[in-house]
């Protein structure tokens, strides 16, 4: 088993301060320490913890990955907590990732630069659902 699956079972299995002292005792950096318990967490869909991690302090690693692993994980309800923290660019992005599309176009509506993500959030649509793209159009020209 290498340092990385060590990690991961022991955050898997709740034994934080056991994860934290592999951490210090083979130096492992913060960031990637991040990455690898954001993962573990996310895999044995221990919610409230992520979400306590995510809040003790100001993540290294942004908090782009706390979505990519609810999503990754089946959880885009939880995946929203952490899409709202993120710049308005990467919220859009995200929200058309976890199927908010009316929601991106509201925060597209907010951003500078609205007419370049207004049109990814059309060209993800497509052409098909038109009784959606006229919602985004509606909000987009509000």
């Amino acid at each position: 088993m290498n340092l990385n699956q060590t990690v991961d079972l022991l955050v898997q299995r709740a034994l934080f301060a056991e994860a934290d002292g592999v951490r210090k005792e083979f130096r492992v950096s913060e960031r990637k320490f991040w990455w690898l318990k954001v993962r573990a967490l996310a895999k044995a869909r221990n919610w409230s913890e992520l979400e306590k991690f995510g809040r003790s302090k100001k993540s290294p690693i942004g908090y782009r990955p706390f979505v990519q692993a609810c999503v990754d994980n089946n959880n885009k309800g939880e995946a929203v907590k952490y899409v709202e923290k993120l710049p308005r660019e990467q919220q859009v992005d995200c929200y058309m990732e976890i199927d908010m599309p009316e929601k991106a176009a509201e925060t597209a509506r907010l951003s500078r630069g609205s007419d370049e993500l207004f049109e990814r959030i059309l060209s993800q649509i497509g052409q098909q659902n038109t009784s959606l793209r006229e919602k985004i159009n509606a909000i987009r020209n509000s």
